[in-house]
């Protein structure tokens, strides 16, 4: 929060809260609820942090968190299904695709019931004004007098009136490892350099010219999953940051046409997220990691999933140290859920706070004490993959992982940072967490990473450390993982990547299972433990201009023929939903020797429209089988 600036605006950005926060949806009902309970028992449902200001009031208004009692559950079994159904019924179609695709059981559940509206009417009733709300939660955010917690906390609505939690950026550049350099790409030719020249696009991306970022991708064997036609397409990954400047103007981003309605401010309460009057640096840190997964200027700067889909959130501001953040971080997820987001990467933490007395300690660090983290594992249980930085704090006195980076491992992969020569760079916070689990769960390039510049110039890159840099990378890799086998479920990417890792028979707490190989990731079997035995080399792909996303319900791709295919050998193509049923078969023939051209109307066998939402192409013959995912947009 701005110094200077009332409190109050802050929480102005709960009004975007997911799923329920525009005026025009604010409940109407009114409770007639007087409190009945004693002072005693007020005391008890009041944070510890705010019983001194309750019983020796300074004046001050305060931000709180308001967790209710339930969800206005009857506990007739048949009315709560009843509920749950409408809940599943909100989802949208790309929301519950990636349920269905991580075989969530059940496919909605508590968390997705709206807060219980006359409990909103409730708090308005008795003058307590409600600035958002969060499902997942079950909470409401609101600003009160210190002299009226008591009787907030009466209210029968009321479980608990809790103070917000501290938090810290973790993704900072840690002291004395910045090493910033605007380069103009018209100036010196970059260091080093893959491939023959850049390409206009890349569908099959043999001989992609990386530009300056091809060591920091190498690192992990990002370049040849791309290699293989695997660069993130069709995954919707989400980052949460503290603000995107420049990003649709800068050459290696702007080709990512990111809709107004993906990109939310949560804290002013707004959709966008620049703000080019504040400093670059106020506005930078989510352009930075935006770009190491999304960057496309071939032949300069290439990011880890440069063909996926974007969602970005603004979650942290980085003019204070204020607590609003952590519910922010979890909003943001919120959101990501609601728009089916396949991944959020995070490069923020959690662990400090202004005010000492509300600093966590170690054994807070244990994946479901903190808010932040409790978010997180929600956000998992909807089937998305949380990828998060460990942390810059491995040369202070704390040294530790920090919060959400320490949930537990199949619901979230924490990176730690290593340098060019694959050593663990010093500022990286290390594991293990709280409860003695493994952290970070893998490392990846994080020293003097090749960035976008946000100062306005479009052509100008610098180098940077963290973790915070690390992560990305790892979010894309994951995403390329996801469209080259898009039956894993998230568990089943962080299985993979952390079994395939440079020593994942001996796991540490400073890098983990190890540097991330994704090729070795792509090869892994993670039911079984057994290496997935190599495609054929007469591999048959669908390629196209967009053949991962149909914006006005048709599609158009290549069939391309191998090399090697056998004359008359018999093609199929096939159209499936994300629960695996059939849909329409767009071609069955003998296989040609030369490039086929195909088209999917984006009707079913019947002639019906499908509707949005995410299908599975799949190509085969007798001796392969190529799945690819296909996001229907109407």
């Amino acid at each position: 929060m701005r110094r200077g600036l009332p409190s109050c605006a802050v929480f102005v950005a709960l009004l975007a809260l997911a799923g329920a926060a525009r005026a025009s949806e604010a409940p109407r009902l009114r409770v007639s609820t007087a409190p009945s309970i004693s002072r005693s028992a007020s005391l008890a449902r009041l944070d510890a942090r705010l019983l001194d200001e309750a019983l020796a009031p300074s004046g001050v208004t305060l931000p709180v968190w308001v967790e209710f009692v339930d969800k206005g559950e009857s506990g007739d079994p048949g009315e709560l299904a009843r509920r749950l159904s409408d809940a599943r019924a909100r989802l949208s179609p790309r929301a519950l695709a990636r349920r269905l695709r991580a075989h969530l059981n059940p496919l909605v559940d508590y968390a997705d019931l709206p807060v219980h509206a006359p409990y909103l009417a409730q708090l308005a009733e008795h003058a307590v004004p409600v600035l958002g709300w969060s499902r997942w939660m079950n909470s409401a955010a609101v600003r009160i007098p210190g002299e009226r917690l008591l009787e907030l906390a009466a209210l029968p609505a009321v479980a608990r009136v809790r103070a917000s939690d501290p938090l810290w950026l973790a993704a900072r550049v840690p002291a004395g490892a910045e090493l910033v350099v605007d380069v103009d790409a018209s100036g010196p030719p970059p260091a080093r350099v893959r491939g023959a020249g850049g390409l206009a696009g890349c569908t099959g991306c043999e001989g992609v010219d990386y530009g300056t970022t091809f060591a920091q991708l190498e690192r992990i064997r990002l370049p040849a999953l791309h290699d293989s036609g695997y660069t993130g397409a069709g995954v919707l990954i989400c980052v949460l940051d503290d603000g995107f400047n420049y990003f649709d103007k800068h050459e290696a981003t702007r080709d990512h046409v990111i809709a107004l309605d993906h990109q939310r401010d949560f804290v002013r309460g707004q959709w966008g997220v620049q703000d080019t009057s504040f400093s670059h640096v106020g506005f930078a840190h989510g352009s930075w990691t935006f770009g190491s997964i999304a960057g496309r200027k071939f032949g300069t700067y290439v990011g880890a999933a440069f063909d996926a889909s974007f969602a970005l959130a603004r979650t942290e501001n980085t003019a204070g140290e204020r607590p609003i953040e952590m519910a922010f971080w979890g909003l943001g997820a919120e959101w990501a859920d609601s728009l089916g987001a396949d991944i959020i990467s995070s490069s923020l933490g959690y662990f400090q706070f202004d005010s000492a007395a509300a600093n966590y300690v170690y054994a807070d660090m244990d994946g479901r004490t903190t808010i932040v983290s409790r978010a997180a594992e929600i956000a998992a249980s909807k089937g998305i993959l949380i990828v998060n930085a460990v942390g810059n704090e491995g040369q202070t006195p704390w040294g530790r992982l920090i919060a959400p980076s320490d949930v537990n491992g199949d619901s979230l992969i924490a990176v730690g940072a290593v340098d060019a020569s694959g050593q663990v760079a010093a500022f990286s916070s290390y594991g293990p967490s709280a409860d003695d689990r493994i952290k970070p769960e893998v490392c990846a390039h994080g020293v003097s990473n090749r960035l976008i510049a946000t100062t306005g110039n479009p052509n100008a890159y610098t180098n940077l450390s963290g973790t915070s840099f690390a992560a990305p990378l790892i979010a894309g890799a994951a995403a390329c993982l996801m469209q080259a086998r898009p039956a894993w479920t998230p568990r089943d990417v962080a299985r993979a990547l952390r079994s395939t890792a440079s020593h994942p028979q001996s796991p540490d707490a400073r890098c983990g299972y190890g540097i991330a190989n994704a090729v070795a990731a792509l090869n892994y079997d993670p039911t079984t433990g057994i290496p997935i035995a190599p495609r054929p080399s007469n591999l048959i792909a669908l390629r196209g201009a967009h053949p991962h996303r149909a914006d006005d319900g048709a599609v158009q791709w290549t069939l391309m023929a191998a090399p090697r295919a056998e004359a008359g050998e018999r093609v199929r193509v096939r159209v499936s939903d994300a629960l695996g049923r059939a849909v329409i078969t767009v071609h069955d023939a003998p296989r040609c020797l030369q490039a086929l051209p195909i088209t999917w109307d984006g009707r079913d066998a019947a002639g019906r429209p499908v509707p949005s939402g995410l299908y599975f192409v799949v190509v085969e013959t007798a001796r392969d089988q190529v799945t690819q995912r296909l996001v229907m947009l109407r």
